[in-house]
């Protein structure tokens, strides 16, 4: 697998360079190394039987948006472990999933991730540990 170099704090090229956040209408409204986030707006692809958001888009944005967050140090990062809660659902609208640091540790970041609706509705909350690949 190829090591893609590119600016992780340039939103344009985090997305040219991440086809699941293309395919999921994800874009990018902030990156820092404290706090980022992300934003899609409800498509019906994104939708499940029972017309709501699939639960998999909400876990979806809060991972994309808490490894975005780790990320923004220089680092690589995958998900090792996530804690998530599932609170509220919509049908329509713009969702916002936002990433705040908890903790930055030497191998392990500790991201706290909520989704909401453009009402600040609670659709999801996540405590993420985000593992370093950098050695």
């Amino acid at each position: 697998m190829e090591d893609k170099k590119f600016n992780v704090l340039s939103p344009e090229e985090y997305l040219a360079n991440n086809p699941f956040m293309q395919h999921n209408h994800m874009y990018i409204t902030e990156i820092g190394t404290e706090t980022s986030e992300i934003r899609t707006e409800v498509h019906p692809d994104g939708l499940n039987i029972m017309g709501q958001v699939h639960g998999g888009l909400l876990y979806s944005l809060a991972d994309v948006v808490t490894g975005l967050t780790a990320r923004a140090d220089g680092r690589k990062y995958v998900t090792q472990s996530a804690h998530v809660n599932f609170i509220g659902n919509v049908s329509a609208g713009l969702i916002i999933a936002k990433g705040d640091i908890v903790k930055r540790g030497r191998s392990i970041v500790i991201v706290r991730g909520i989704v909401t609706d453009e009402n600040g509705k609670l659709l999801l909350e996540t405590t993420t540990n985000m593992f370093c690949l950098n050695k």
